[in-house]
């Protein structure tokens, strides 16, 4: 049994109004990044995933720039895969393994996959819709890939796609590198039908982590452009269904046209980044939220004067002490880390051992403790002191 870490013996501290913060870390001029190149990015620990398809490279961002990158098309040449090349959208899993597509614009995109382990290491992981998909004809290209992928795509784990047109979101098991059918399926949006012809984008991300053995992905939260508001699957394949938590509250999403978001759970909690309307379609101001209540814990406000556009690529993950980084991309515009604190004091209180004697204990990114960790990111905690370090 996976056991989720908690830093200190009290768990989160319950939400108060004004405890809240959200601190601007960096931020980068994104003026060669336009949606041509990028529509949805990923998060690494402490970098940002940005893949961009001009240049068929996949950037590691932090404070000083491009701190890395991987350079995809080279390596799909050399894999004599056709025309595919690097598509505009990423995503990272519990291992520390970056997954991107390929073949945008078109339907290969979603269901074509580069995987990068942490060395480096390349591998092409082709999938077919599952049986149960319903895929239109025209049904097309995945424009956004959520940001988190469940699993170890090396082992095992679930890609989670939301392709343009389609009412489903598409769940690829990955087994051993490879997609295994058996275990891949399809999951109807909602009750509602698309409304719109084109604009039907969609994306996808996991709320938990992988239990170890599992044969279906874990709860997921989802988004349809058409559809409006979030979606939050049932435990297995049913259904997803829209999210209405206490008090009838929802998220509105009516408003604003942008797909793009982020979602992670922490404490016990789970919330959610997302745009929300500047008294137009066109939007890039955004809001956390707690999904439990559909409370608005922060906001970032778009500047006086700036040119609102409409897709936004959103990216999170947690840091050891609870906080959560958060990363912004406009395109064209900037690319930005935000740290998001629900306390505000400093992320998840309690007292922690501070023996330096204390026993080492190793967990991935989303806080499960890993007890043979190897080949990838994890973060190690030995008393008081935890950091990040790559095995």
């Amino acid at each position: 049994m996976k056991k989720t870490l908690l830093f200190g013996a009290a768990a989160i501290l319950a939400l108060s109004a004004n405890a809240q913060t959200l601190t601007k870390v960096w931020e980068h001029s994104m003026a060669d990044h336009t949606t041509g190149e990028t529509r949805s990015i990923a998060a690494l620990g402490d970098y940002a995933l940005v893949p961009n398809k001009t240049t068929g490279m996949v950037e590691l961002w932090d404070a000083t720039g491009i701190a890395k990158q991987y350079d995809v098309n080279t390596w799909a040449a050399g894999q004599e895969l056709g025309d595919l090349a690097l598509g505009t959208a990423v995503s990272s899993d519990e291992a520390g393994n970056i997954i991107a597509n390929l073949g945008f614009p078109g339907v290969v995109s979603c269901r074509n996959f580069v995987a990068i382990q942490p060395d480096g290491e390349m591998f092409y992981i082709p999938c077919e819709f599952p049986a149960d998909a319903i895929v239109p004809e025209g049904a097309g290209r995945m424009d956004y890939l959520g940001d988190k992928t469940a699993g170890d795509i090396t082992s095992n784990a679930f890609i989670i796609a939301c392709p343009n047109k389609m009412t489903q979101a598409i769940v690829f098991n990955v087994y051993e590198k490879a997609q295994d059918p058996s275990y891949s399926y399809a999951v109807k949006i909602g009750d509602e039908e698309n409304t719109e012809e084109w604009n039907t984008e969609s994306s996808a991300m996991p709320l938990l982590p992988l239990e170890e053995g599992a044969e279906t992905a874990p709860k997921f939260i989802a988004r349809n452009r058409s559809l409006g508001g979030l979606r939050i699957s049932a435990d297995g394949k049913e259904a997803l269904q829209k999210a209405t938590f206490t008090g009838e509250a929802t998220i509105d999403f009516s408003k604003s046209t942008t797909t793009n978001f982020t979602a992670w759970t922490v404490g016990g909690k789970s919330y959610v980044a997302l745009t929300q309307p500047d008294d137009g379609v066109r939007t890039h101001s955004w809001e956390v939220f707690d999904l439990a209540t559909a409370e608005s814990l922060a906001r970032w406000t778009m500047p006086a004067g700036e040119s609102a556009n409409y897709m936004v690529g959103f990216a999170s993950s947690v840091n050891a002490d609870g906080t959560v980084n958060i990363y912004q991309f406009n395109p064209g515009i900037r690319l930005a880390k935000y740290v998001f604190d629900a306390t505000g004091e400093g992320g998840v209180e309690g007292t922690i051992a501070t023996d330096a004697n204390a026993p080492v204990k190793y967990y991935n990114l989303q806080g499960v403790e890993i007890a043979n960790p190897e080949n990838g990111l994890f973060i190690k905690k030995q008393g008081a002191k935890a950091e990040k370090v790559i095995l």
